[in-house]
């Protein structure tokens, strides 16, 4: 995403990475954003030390909306924590191609934010300013108004259904969506306040949301993308000092009655520079793969949800408590083809002082 820091704009090395959810030197490519939160400008307040005037934090509205059921962050640069949010957002997918609606409606005291704002062929970023790309899956970004040079206010909407490429080390390509988009948005309403979170949406009402029945289990695989950084406890040691975008692969297996019994995030890949010769440079996340624990008790066609474990390993877990970290997946496929895809948005806390939101999207695998 895209943001601000240092009074204006932040600056940083030209070897920082330009993706939506990282720093990003402005100067050098158009633009930044919210996953560069470090980029906003720094609230107010002050003391000193000697002739030195030091500004003292300043906790942004979002830090008294906090909430452990949102699916989306609010990123404070004072601070430089965030919190989860719980912002009621949906996306109509309004043309087969380059036609979005994102409405958010915030929590009463963040309610300034709340809005609709509409994405054409109009707002796609070009791809050369690096702003499609979260973690290191490449797909499409739309901003709203279109800057080269990213500036705020703005809303910006991401969709992988049809990415170009996983660009670090693939388990698998990422497969081509045909009943379900997902991704991100973002709302950006100052230098020193923003808020991104996680979306997936049929593209038409012939989809349907059934279960797959049939006398074997179906495993499915895509990707997960989204957004990770600080939380809420400024003292608390993070790996982390500002939000990034990740992504990492993502493998579901239901049973025949379309139940899932089994699932696992892997390596979560963050983009971290581009080289002398404008390669992309990732990092991995030091966090042990996550497994999906699923709760249930759901029936068709509604959403199956559960929370995430450990699967173990020498780095930090995700947190298992409810409603702490949770998913929700639905499946997506026409009347003629049921249950084909699978896509859904997640949230989780890290025992390194770290939060998370994302979407993911999947399709089936036959067996060879």
């Amino acid at each position: 995403m895209h943001l601000v820091e240092t009074a204006e704009v932040i600056v940083e090395s030209s070897t920082e990475a330009g993706s939506r959810f990282g720093f990003q030197r402005l100067a050098r490519v158009a633009g930044a954003s919210l996953f560069l939160v470090g980029a906003l400008a720094a609230c107010g307040g002050g003391s000193s030390t000697g002739s030195t005037i030091v500004p003292a934090p300043v906790a942004c509205d979002s830090a008294s909306a906090s909430s452990a059921d949102g699916f989306a962050i609010g990123m404070c640069a004072s601070t430089k924590t965030a919190v989860l949010v719980n912002v009621d957002s949906t996306v109509a997918i309004t043309a087969p191609a380059d036609g979005y609606r994102l409405t958010l409606l915030f929590p009463q005291v963040l309610q300034a934010n709340n809005g609709i704002t509409d994405f054409t062929s109009l707002n796609l970023t070009p791809s050369a300013w690096g702003r499609n790309v979260l973690g290191a899956l490449r797909g499409d970004a739309y901003e709203n108004p279109l800057n080269e040079v990213l500036q705020v206010p703005y809303t910006a909407l991401t969709d992988f259904h049809a990415p170009c490429c996983y660009l670090d080390n693939p388990p698998w390509l990422p497969p081509q969506l045909k009943y379900v988009g997902f991704g991100s948005w973002e709302r950006v309403p100052t230098s020193y306040e923003g808020f991104v979170g996680a979306w997936y949406e049929r593209p038409s009402a012939s989809v349907t949301s059934q279960w797959p029945i049939g006398a074997a289990d179906r495993v499915y695989r895509g990707y997960v993308v989204g957004a990770i950084g600080p939380d809420e406890d400024g003292a608390a040691p993070s790996y982390l000092d500002r939000l990034r975008s990740f992504s990492a692969p993502i493998q579901v297996t239901v049973d025949g009655s379309g139940r899932i019994v089994t699932g696992q995030i892997g390596t979560i890949s963050m983009l971290s520079y581009f080289d002398a010769q404008g390669i992309p440079r990732f990092e991995e996340l030091p966090l042990d793969p996550i497994d999906l624990v699923p709760a249930g008790t759901e029936i068709s066609p509604n959403a199956q949800t559960g929370t995430f474990a450990s699967a173990g390993g020498a780095n930090p877990d995700v947190d298992d408590r409810i409603p702490t970290s949770r998913f929700e997946a639905r499946f997506f496929g026409p009347l003629g083809d049921i249950g084909f895809e699978l896509a859904g948005r997640l949230r989780f806390r890290t025992s390194n002082g770290l939060i998370a939101v994302g979407s993911f999207g999947s399709q089936y695998v036959p067996v060879p």
